[in-house]
């Protein structure tokens, strides 16, 4: 409305100029008498033909319209004045908000990265201790074998060894008999057949070398013709209990080696029992527990992120509004002050031509 009145301030000029000088278009004349303004226009220009008209109320309201611009000029810059200082105040507020979430932000990451390590560090370690656990329960179960295997075997040897023990006692026994003088004349038929008793059982210790030889000689010698008298049954006895004596020192010294690599075995057995009982009671579960709590940091700390995240979110889309705002509001600034800048151009420009057209302020 005020430039379309100013407009009409200019027409006036305009018209008065060319009243002065002619008459107006009919057609321009028809475009003023379609406005009450327009009519009111043509009005002051037929007093002005015709009267001294007093043109000071124009001027009055051109200088109205130019303070009233100039006060809102005034005001505007005082609300943009206003609004900046606020929007420092927002602007510094949502940026320290997005320092202080990008800071905490970082910090759960690095705490989470921080937590993730240690978590596999835990898992690792508890994939060698359940290795270590294995191999102590494989390694157990393999010596508990070998200790059933090793008695098993003593036992066997130790049985070879009392029944060699057995037939050298029955051959003494038999020998002793053929020493006394009684047996000596009805000796040679039971020799004979003690003799072929012998070598059955011989055969039964053919695979005990030790034992199988010096007996193989005595029977041999308790076969000949010659063999029933009492100097050659003492010799024959006083072998047989060096070999007697032999073969117990021999079953002594196995049952001795035997006993101290059993003691040996079992106490590495013991020694594993401890290790496999310290592993499945106390350092495993231990593991899987840090490990459990671990997982429950890592996933606060994961929520927190979240929450650090959304805050952080949130204030940067403040302060990119905020700065939004005072782009627009900056533009708005200058539209408005275009706008007046415009109006006083206008309102110059009409002074100008009121002056032209003879009319000047009293």
């Amino acid at each position: 409305m005020r430039v379309y009145a100013l407009l009409c301030i200019i027409a006036i000029a305009y018209c008065t100029q060319t009243t002065n000088q002619a008459s107006m278009f009919e057609e321009q004349l028809g475009q003023l008498t379609k406005s009450k303004l327009g009519k009111t226009i043509l009005n002051m220009i037929s007093l002005q033909q015709f009267t001294e008209v007093d043109f000071s109320p124009l001027f009055t309201a051109i200088d109205d319209i130019v303070a009233s611009t100039q006060e809102a000029k005034e005001e505007e810059a005082a609300q943009l004045d206003t609004y900046y200082q606020q929007f420092l105040s927002d602007s510094e507020f949502y940026q320290n908000q997005v320092t202080e979430y990008s800071t905490e932000v970082a910090q759960h990451q690095s705490d989470i990265t921080t937590f993730i390590k240690d978590r596999n560090s835990l898992q690792q370690s508890l994939y060698d201790k359940s290795q270590q656990l294995n191999d102590a329960q494989r390694s157990q179960s393999q010596l508990q074998r070998t200790v059933q295997n090793n008695d098993q075997a003593t036992s066997k040897k130790t049985a070879e060894y009392d029944q060699s023990i057995s037939i050298v006692d029955q051959v003494i026994a038999k020998l002793q008999l053929i020493k006394q003088s009684s047996f000596i004349e009805v000796n040679q038929e039971d020799l004979a057949i003690s003799s072929a008793t012998f070598s059955r059982r011989l055969s039964e210790v053919s695979h005990l070398p030790h034992l199988f030889e010096p007996l193989s000689k005595v029977l041999i010698q308790m076969s000949t013709q010659g063999f029933a008298d009492q100097e050659q049954a003492g010799n024959a006895i006083k072998l047989l209990h060096n070999l007697r004596e032999d073969l117990v020192a021999t079953k002594q010294a196995l049952l001795m080696n035997a006993q101290l690599e059993k003691d040996t075995n079992n106490g590495i057995l013991t020694s594993l029992e401890e290790t496999i009982n310290l592993l499945n009671n106390e350092i495993i579960p231990q593991l899987k527990g840090d490990i459990q709590t671990k997982d429950g940091e890592i996933a606060t700390k994961q929520e927190l992120l979240k929450d650090a995240q959304s805050n952080l979110d949130t204030a940067q889309s403040n302060l990119d509004n905020v700065n939004s705002g005072w782009v627009a509001r900056q533009e708005q600034n200058k539209q408005l002050n275009d706008g007046w800048d415009n109006e006083l151009m206008l309102l110059s420009q009409a002074e100008s031509a009121l002056e032209r057209g003879g009319i000047r302020r009293q």
